[in-house]
């Protein structure tokens, strides 16, 4: 098991980098989402990445994440890109997209499971079967006058072994070791998710929102598919058709009435 290695993950980069041009690695943190914030509002650099080989306190959108020291990716990256309310959403789109086309990258069919869930699938007997590897969290962070920043904090199952992976959580977890069949190079990795978390910062920085939607769409396991879901405690039924740059999960009824989801408020019951 080799430590993360901050040479490598933020060096070498052959064009001006954002995300990663700055970071650190620690040996524990309660949560990489605190540390980030702390950065952030000490005047760190927008992109300034922070990564810890352990948290005890990590938090996700369903409870806190579990990952044993030195098998996975526990990473948060403060970025100050300003952007109107009704878009902050894109934050976590754009980061579920860099990280699921990283996992592809290092052969590990990655897919996304709205709202943030990076996970495989199969399908038995007409049923879709969901194993989860990774998840993404954002929280907004004021600064005074300034526009609001965000933290983004992407957790990936790299190297854990079938033992070493929580047995009751649902979904089903994976690793990106047990999905590929070897063990991977976790500097090699999370080096090329910061690249990816770039190219894709960029674009929407550049107002290319759409670009990431359109390969959120792409990569959804979701798309097509007849789900049901509690909103309150409602519960609807119907096919997902789409999702909208503010985040909402689109689904059309038997009727063929649009219903427009919000994370805040569903629990899709897969």
């Amino acid at each position: 098991m080799k430590p993360l290695d901050a040479d490598r993950v933020f060096g070498g980069s052959k064009s001006p980098a954002v995300i990663g041009a700055e970071g650190e690695v620690l040996d524990s943190v309660p949560s990489t989402m605190d540390v980030g914030r702390e950065r952030l509002l000490a005047g760190g650099p927008d992109g300034y990445v922070v990564l810890t080989e352990h948290q005890a306190a990590g938090r996700g959108r369903e409870g806190a994440w579990e990952c044993p020291p030195g098998l996975g990716i526990l990473m948060s990256a403060a970025l100050t890109m300003g952007l109107p309310a009704n878009e902050q959403k894109l934050i976590v789109l754009m980061g579920a997209v860099a990280a699921a086309e990283t996992a592809r990258a290092f052969g590990v069919p990655a897919l996304i499971k709205w709202p943030n869930d990076l996970v495989v699938t199969t399908r038995c007997a007409g049923e879709l079967r969901i194993r989860k590897f990774g998840g993404l969290l954002a929280e907004r962070v004021a600064r005074g006058d300034a526009a609001p920043a965000h933290i983004l904090g992407i957790g990936l199952n790299v190297n854990q072994t079938e033992d070493q992976l929580p047995p009751d959580a649902r979904p089903k977890p994976t690793s990106m070791r047990l999905e590929r069949g070897r063990e991977l190079d976790r500097s090699n990795v999370c080096r090329a998710l910061l690249q990816e978390l770039d190219v894709w910062y960029r674009r929407l920085a550049m107002e290319q929102g759409e670009r990431i939607l359109a390969r959120w769409r792409l990569r959804s396991c979701l798309l097509g598919e007849q789900v049901n879901a509690r909103v309150g405690g409602l519960e609807v039924s119907g096919t997902v058709v789409g999702i909208r740059s503010s985040g909402e999960l689109i689904l059309e009824d038997a009727s063929g009435r649009q219903l427009f989801l919000s994370d805040e408020k569903t629990h899709l019951l897969l």
